[in-house]
């Protein structure tokens, strides 16, 4: 069996066994959800992302640490991360090791996310094979992913809404992948890595090509020369575009500070944010928060 084949095993699995009574969605313990998004004592808690996120557990387990506490994922079960929420993920160590497998979810307006997860040579989870496509119904994926979260710990029965949710994001996601289009990224696994790293990371301060590379096990001049021909952009200037944004969007959707937003994105200087800010978008973080709720507010003829 191919990843790819797997892949599609373990979702029609799922799909299938949560109309049994034995179906359980998690949610993070409920303080994470209430706050939104933690300050910035909490930063060594993980990453976050601007939309839900959901795993799904096949084999072993997955211990998430989040400001509010600890969930452990087991076999069968389903977590849905809320966006803006920090967690971490790590393998559990039992005394029988076993096979790693889980599969993660990502959704937005116009593009889905998909890979298969196994235990990495440093013991933690990493991508084992990944699926990306584009398409106007992964805007409905993503949609049943908030209204998920919405409903929240209300839907663990088997007849519960976050049940149902979670069923048709899966069937979705199924239909999705079996078009044509959807074999495959196209992409060397090691770049599919790299993105996958920076999308959690890029909160992250520390984030370089550098620290990509050692993680990756490769030089960080392989690395740059490897993204340039595949991408057809600088792995450096890949970084400060997402940081932007990032940035914006938090201006946009959220009450954090100028200096949250700034930390959120990955700059450790407030002042060298601005600057950074004001040359990608013309405009300082506040003026551009000004203009969006100006924008948000007028009438639509």
């Amino acid at each position: 069996m191919t990843f790819a084949d797997e892949l599609r095993s373990h979702l029609r699995e799922a799909y299938q066994s949560l109309s049994t009574s034995g179906a359980r969605i998690r949610f993070p313990p409920p303080q994470s959800l209430a706050q939104g998004f933690p300050s910035e004592s909490r930063a060594t808690i993980g990453h976050f992302h601007l939309r839900a996120e959901l795993f799904l557990q096949r084999r072993a387990s997955t211990r998430f640490v989040f400001p509010s506490g600890t969930l452990v994922l087991e076999p069968d079960e389903v977590l849905i991360v809320p966006s803006r929420v920090l967690h971490s993920e790590s393998i559990v160590v039992g005394p029988d090791p076993g096979p790693f497998r889980n599969v993660v979810l990502y959704a937005d307006e116009g593009a889905l996310s998909c890979h298969l997860a196994d235990r990495g040579p440093m013991g933690g989870p990493r991508i084992a094979y990944p699926e990306h496509l584009e398409s106007l119904s992964c805007g409905r994926v993503a949609a049943w992913l908030e209204d998920a979260v919405k409903v929240g710990q209300d839907g663990t029965g088997p007849g519960g809404v976050a049940v149902d949710l979670v069923r048709s994001i899966l069937g979705m996601t199924l239909n999705l992948l079996d078009q044509p289009s959807a074999r495959g990224t196209g992409e060397p696994l090691t770049v599919v890595r790299c993105r996958r790293m920076i999308h959690e990371d890029l909160g992250d301060a520390e984030l370089s090509v550098a620290s990509l590379a050692q993680r990756l096990g490769c030089s960080a001049d392989y690395l740059s020369h490897l993204f340039r021909t595949v991408r057809g952009e600088r792995l450096t200037a890949h970084i400060e575009e997402l940081r932007m944004q990032r940035a914006a969007e938090l201006l946009t959707r959220t009450n954090l500070s100028g200096k949250e937003v700034a930390w959120a994105s990955g700059y450790a200087s407030h002042s060298y944010f601005i600057r950074c800010f004001r040359k990608r978008w013309g405009a300082s973080p506040t003026e551009y928060r000004r203009h969006q709720i100006l924008a948000l507010a007028e009438p639509r003829r």
